[in-house]
């Protein structure tokens, strides 16, 4: 057994967050986050409401009504329970336990409280943590903790675990290298349960990072363990076998143990923490949140919070749950674990929480923390441990993520890297890729979150184009912005615009669409006009000539709807048929020729099309009864028919009989079903397929977690779904922001909430 292993990994850990520190020091914040709160999209309530959450290195647990647990997150030596030894984006069952009333997750191991006493612990025992007596490294599934069937609470630190027993007294097991064990034993190690020396009186207990606290009947406080940094807060900074007393408290009501430093309740629902003296200058980030940025051997008092109601202390950061459900943070925030939007690396004295005021618990890991709501929803914010990046800032997402600051949303379009919502009353959001100007808010400069279109509140549909953005609005009159290389404006010239200008000469639109570089309407009457590139003949005037403003399509005076792809468009025409024109290489005007047309050819043996929708080379129709047929390049799966071959003809995507709406993205598609839920298919490389998982499909994968969307959006790499009530779910790649979650801020965890 390789008793040495969690020395060196938490002198791994200690070192990354030290070198993150180190290239950050110098943009602290010492004040609360000043930017107002965005409205957040409503959540979905969880069909298995949590009840209780613990956040650990890398990982998170939820514990649900009827005692089952789930856990999500980074599964290094089994810490979620399933076990696969898989990492898991969404939540996973721990296996085998369905009677659980409270949880505990340390830095690779996790534990869970049983109906009677008992306990159950899984993941890293590299030091016995998990307290069943065996000396194996790991578990993937929960083992016996040994003689213990009376605990009424537990903790579980970096490699050790702890239990509250009935009558008061406490029981550790697993490292001890600091004296975290409690028993005045200085053994290295302990695989089974030892009790902790002179304490029979504890009403809750806390694990830290080679250390354990106890609150006492009293209200005062005991420590033992490591003290280098203070962290038992008895005034010395030398390390204690047996508990001693943190100095000047006596009326705390909770107690919460972190990396090198702790933190007290007290009954005026003020806050103190004492630790982190003895570190190097570049550690100190604020974690005490008294806004001196020093350790201190002793409490001292958090600035501006009299009113909490709880607390958690991570690996360099603190919360507090506070009256009303608000929570505050303070400390590190180098990827984004203090949840007020910011990128300020750390925070002196506390900040609030965006978007959270509903909160009933929380919980504070080494890089994230999360908040228990009502309802049972479970939202979380900070660094995601399983294949994100750490800064935070433009992480994509495998699985959906809520829009911030959008919940009135009537549609939803996406274009290469940005995406626009229409909401009610005629405005128009847009967020991602703005280096050509496409979110048409003046400013030429990307955004992670929504931000609003210059001039635009009378919009009554809306397109997203491959760098450029168009509204329809009142009067049937079309304003575009963006770029406008190849004219994709229509306003008569080639020279971009950061604000909207006006499409010249319609004024009878009732529809629009963008393509790669060109667009198109739908005008009353059946006609069409395109305008922009038309060195494919996308046009479809018969030219291959490009124009700054629109032109007729030749012999279409019937059309119903209209698409527009990479270098190609379609229109659905009166009784069912469909015609398309433009590039024709992958067989994307399904004529079956392959020959690209200048003007519109009609699609071969599809008489029932009630929508269509065009890709980067791939063309799409939904038909009678819900089934879909698609056509064109194949490569990625994007045709959905179980093969990677093109077909110049339609062909049937496999296992769809009740689609409402389809939409094509590069090279991917989606189907809205009835009911609400999404199928997707194709390129997954950046997870817009939203099946958790970034591996491409040949047929439809359902998006994890929505099961009330209105309507969808495909872009380049992302996609994204309008839900019921006005909220916007987006997945998949995020380099521009074009998720608009702000990944620094919190997000509801599928399965609960999300």
């Amino acid at each position: 057994m390789k008793r040495l292993f969690p020395c060196y990994f938490l002198v791994f850990c200690l070192l990354t967050l030290i070198a993150l520190l180190v290239s950050s020091c110098s943009s602290n914040s010492d004040s609360s986050n000043t930017d107002s709160s965005p409205v957040f999209a409503a959540h979905v309530a969880p069909d298995n409401p949590a009840t209780a959450i613990a956040v650990g290195g890398g990982h998170s647990c939820a514990l649900s009504e009827g005692g089952t647990i789930s856990c999500w997150g980074f599964n290094g030596d089994g810490r979620l329970g399933d076990g696969s030894g898989e990492g898991s984006l969404v939540p996973v069952g721990v296996v085998g336990i369905d009677d659980a009333t409270a949880i505990a997750a340390g830095v690779g191991h996790s534990c869970a409280l049983r109906q009677g006493g008992a306990i159950s612990c899984w993941g890293s025992n590299w030091d016995g943590e998990l307290g069943n007596g065996s000396d194996n490294d790991f578990s993937l599934v929960p083992v016996g903790v040994v003689g213990i069937d009376d605990a009424t609470a537990i903790a579980a630190g970096v490699g050790h675990s702890c239990a509250l027993r009935q009558g008061g007294a406490i029981s550790c097991w697993g490292s001890n290298w600091d004296g975290e064990l409690g028993n005045g034993s200085d053994n290295d190690f302990s695989l089974v349960p030892v009790e902790v020396v002179g304490i029979d009186d504890a009403t809750a207990i806390a694990a830290g990072w080679g250390y354990s606290c106890a609150l006492h009947e009293s209200g005062a406080i005991s420590c033992w363990g490591d003290n280098e940094d203070g962290q038992l807060g008895d005034g010395t900074g030398k390390g204690s076998l047996v508990p001693v007393e943190v100095v000047g408290i006596d009326d705390a009501t909770a107690i919460a143990a972190g990396w090198g430093y702790s933190c007290a309740l007290h009954e005026s629902g003020a806050i103190s923490c004492w630790g982190f003296k003895g570190s190097d200058r570049f550690s100190r980030v604020g974690q005490l949140g008294d806004g001196s940025g020093e350790g201190s051997l002793v409490p001292v008092g958090v600035v501006g919070i009299d009113d909490a109601a709880a607390i958690a202390a991570g690996g360099g950061h603190s919360c507090a749950l506070r009256q009303g459900g608000v929570v505050s943070c303070w400390g590190d925030n180098g990827v984004g674990q203090l949840g007020d939007g910011s990128y300020d690396e750390f925070a002196l004295v506390p900040v609030g929480v965006v978007g959270v005021d509903d909160a009933a618990a929380i919980a504070a890991g080494g890089g994230h923390s999360c908040a228990l709501r009502q309802g049972g929803v479970v939202s979380c914010w900070g660094d995601n441990g399983v294949g994100r990046l750490v800064d935070g800032s433009d992480e994509g997402s495998l699985v959906p993520v809520g829009v911030v600051g959008v919940a009135d949303a009537t549609a939803i379009v996406a274009g290469w890297r940005h995406s626009c919502a229409l909401r009610r009353g005629g405005v128009v959001s847009c967020w991602g890729n703005n280096e050509y100007g496409q979110l048409g808010d003046g400013t030429g400069e990307g955004s992670l979150v929504p931000v609003g279109v210059v001039g635009v509140a009378d919009a009554t549909a809306i397109v997203a184009g491959w760098r450029n953005s168009c509204a329809l609005r009142q009067g049937s009159v079309v304003s575009c912005w963006g770029v406008n290389g190849s004219s994709e404006l229509g306003d008569g010239s080639d020279e971009g615009s950061l604000v909207p200008v006006g499409v010249v000469g319609v004024a009878d639109a009732a529809a629009i669409v963008a393509g790669w570089r060109h667009s198109c309407a739908l005008r009353q009457g059946g006609v069409v006009s395109c305008w922009g590139v038309n060195e494919d003949g996308q046009l479809g005037d018969g030219s291959a000539e490009g124009s700054l403003v629109p032109v007729g399509v030749v012999g279409i005076d019937d059309a119903t709807a209209i698409a527009a792809g990479g270098g190609h468009s379609c229109a659905l025409r009166r009784g069912g048929v469909v015609s398309c024109w433009g590039f024709n290489t992958d067989g994307q005007l399904g004529d079956g020729s392959g020959e690209g047309s200048l003007v519109p050819v009609e699609v071969i043996g599809i008489t029932d099309a009630i929508a269509i929708t065009a890709g980067e080379a791939h063309s799409c129709a939904l038909r009678q009864g819900g089934v879909v047929s698609c056509w064109g390049f194949n490569e990625d799966g994007q045709l959905g028919d179980g093969s990677d071959e093109g077909s110049l003809v339609p062909v049937e995507v496999v296992g769809i009989t009740d689609a409402i709406a389809i939409i094509a993205g590069d090279r991917h598609s989606c189907a809205l079903r009835q009911g609400g839920a999404i199928s997707c298919w194709g390129e997954n490389e950046y997870g817009q397929l939203g099946d958790g998982s970034n591996e491409a499909s040949l047929v439809p994968v359902e998006v994890v977690g929505i099961d009330d969307a209105t309507a969808i959006a495909a872009g380049g790499r992302h996609s994204c779904a309008l839900r019921q009530g006005g909220a916007i779910s987006c997945w998949g790649e995020n380099e521009y922001g074009q998720l608009g979650g702000g990944i620094r801020l919190p997000q509801f965890v599928v399965g609960f909430g999300g």
